[in-house]
């Protein structure tokens, strides 16, 4: 299986990562995915793997609350082109700035 997907990024579901168990489910209704974990603050390209993967886990009609690390800023400069590649039709905003320095960006796919 490629390594690539869409605009370059690595496909998360074909390397052999540990994928955090939020993404291991559909999720049936609106939920929130935290990326603001150690593990991402380091690595956007991860963060953003995984911010599709949890679109993916998303239930049509609902939301993803996608928790970003406060490292990397505001999230639509990094997030928002990823995700229309992939899912033309979603709809994206930051609703919130957490106490920690992290966004919290809604997208429903």
């Amino acid at each position: 299986m490629s390594q690539t997907d869409v605009g370059g990024i690595r496909d998360a579901t074909s390397t052999t990562e540990d994928l955090p168990a939020f993404l291991t489910e559909e999720h049936a209704g609106s939920w929130s995915a935290n990326l603001e974990l150690d593990r991402y603050a380091d690595d956007r390209e991860i963060l953003v793997e995984h911010a599709l993967l949890a679109l993916e886990r998303t239930s049509p009609e609902h939301h993803v609350n996608l928790v970003t690390h406060p490292e990397h800023g505001d999230p639509e400069p990094y997030l928002e082109d990823a995700i229309l590649e992939r899912f033309p039709e979603a709809t994206a905003e930051v609703v919130d700035q957490c106490g920690c320095g992290g966004y919290v960006y809604r997208v429903e796919p």
